[in-house]
């Protein structure tokens, strides 16, 4: 009898020993499921304005591409909620619209959207080089066409970034769509 009596707790004490672990594991899970979903929220967005883009492929013109880099634009930066995502799009190395923390900028020649071009590089750093004849056929193997650039990012933060596991981050989404 007084064996069974000297246990007594210790189902409590091996919980206090293991908790602590326990609790920094849900925490990581927490914060991975969290920054997954942002992952493919942000990525759905681009998704989308890329799908945009190209039922608008019309408006790639010097007299609509400002026009269409804000409405494309718009989609990411507000996909989850107003100001969720920055984002910077170019219309065919020409009209710009940039987004950052719900402040919309405008710039770029509106003219470039009348030419062709080969981009090449990686995003989000397109290297447009100079225009080229449309359709003729560029280094990379492509044909020249218009294009439209799409980079999109958001700021992810852990809620529990004390624990090391998933830290605060940048999520970013880049994608080129030719446009014609």
């Amino acid at each position: 009898m007084t064996f069974r009596m000297g246990r007594k707790g210790t189902a409590a004490v091996e919980l206090a020993l293991i908790s602590p672990l326990l609790m920094v594991l849900f925490a990581g899970m927490i914060d991975f499921g969290r920054v997954y979903q942002q992952e493919i929220e942000l990525s759905g967005a681009v998704a989308s304005a890329a799908e945009y883009a190209l039922v608008n492929v019309a408006s790639v013109s010097s007299g609509n591409a400002a026009t269409l880099a804000a409405a494309i634009s718009g989609i990411v930066a507000n996909s989850n909620g107003g100001a969720w995502a920055d984002v910077t799009v170019t219309v065919n190395n020409g009209a710009t619209s940039i987004v950052t923390g719900g402040v919309t900028t405008s710039s770029g020649t509106a003219a470039n959207a009348d030419l062709c071009w080969c981009p090449t590089g990686s995003p989000p750093n397109w290297i447009w080089g100079a225009s080229v004849t449309c359709g003729v056929s560029c280094a990379g193997g492509n044909l020249a066409g218009k294009f439209i650039t799409i980079a999109g990012s958001h700021a992810f933060t852990a809620i529990f970034a004390s624990y090391g596991l998933i830290g605060n981050t940048a999520l970013a989404q880049n994608m080129i769509v030719q446009a014609k």
